[in-house]
């Protein structure tokens, strides 16, 4: 049974966003001596999921018989260059400090993630009279 309620999707979209954040940071912590190394980051999800709206509602398909596209720029492909601070001698752009602090955030939307699909699940037990 597939149940298509948009809260849901929107929980396990940030949560998927949140881990492939998660390992771009730890990418870039692991570089943090590299030579020329430049910190990358992913777009925020706002800004995927914007954009993901977007083009569904752009893609909508004319006729009952055509495509669609689906799941369309999820932004978790479109890594951008990130300019973290002053650049060490070396060239590398990766700042610790910086890497920790947006791991940290990555953390906060990973649980937050997880807190909206409990609640809701706990929401469908309890329409359905199942309660735990």
């Amino acid at each position: 049974m597939k149940i298509d309620i948009g809260t849901l999707r929107m929980a396990q979209n940030l949560a998927a966003h949140a881990s492939s954040r998660q390992s771009v940071i730890a990418q870039n912590i692991a570089n943090a001596d590299t030579p020329r190394y430049k910190a990358r980051d992913l777009a925020s999800f706002v800004d995927s999921f914007r954009e993901t709206a977007q083009l569904k509602a752009s893609s909508r398909p004319a006729r009952s018989g055509h495509i669609s596209l689906g799941e369309v720029g999820s932004g978790r492909t479109a890594i951008k260059s990130a300019e973290f601070g002053a650049e060490s001698p070396n060239g590398n752009t990766v700042s610790l400090e910086d890497q920790l602090v947006r791991a940290a955030e990555v953390k906060y939307q990973h649980d937050l993630a997880l807190g909206i699909y409990a609640k809701s699940i706990n929401i469908l037990r309890a329409g359905m009279g199942r309660i735990r």
